[in-house]
């Protein structure tokens, strides 16, 4: 009995050394990624986390960042400006990061996101209202959760 209970302890121990593992901190530098880190890096506002729709099917992430890229230098003519992108992410129910959707609206001047509004599964609408002071437009972009 003793020697089951050694045993028992034994294997206990050791798989407490090898799950212990998945639980360990990490650091990772993952700088080469040129893409996510130029994205990351230019976040401006969090508009929307996790927001959810249709019920829980899906949820969206907005965010809006100061985008150099997709600016040209003949957009501001009087100053030095920069244009704004809107990152729209969709995510299905649970943990599938990997079939999850990814848009990118470009060439916004000061955007302000007005809402999110379902419009028939598994679409739905982004309103956006963009502009300088006194020639600002509303759109309404029309992304899908489709999977």
């Amino acid at each position: 009995m003793k020697s089951y209970a050694l045993l028992l302890t034994a294997l206990f121990l050791l798989q407490g050394q090898f799950t212990c593992k998945a639980q360990e901190r990490t650091v990772q530098e993952i700088s080469k990624n040129k893409l996510a880190n130029y994205l990351l890096a230019n976040i401006k506002e969090i508009n929307y986390s996790f927001h959810e729709l249709y019920d829980r099917s899906f949820f969206i992430n907005v965010y809006t960042l100061d985008d150099s890229r997709a600016t040209s230098k003949s957009s501001f003519q009087e100053h030095d400006g920069i244009l704004e992108s809107i990152l729209v992410s969709v995510i299905p129910d649970g943990d599938y990061y990997v079939q999850s959707k990814l848009f990118k609206i470009e060439g916004l001047e000061n955007p302000v996101i007005l809402g999110i509004t379902e419009k028939g599964y598994p679409e739905f609408i982004l309103s956006v209202e963009t502009g300088v002071a006194d020639k600002r437009k509303n759109y309404d972009y029309k992304l899908s959760g489709a999977f």
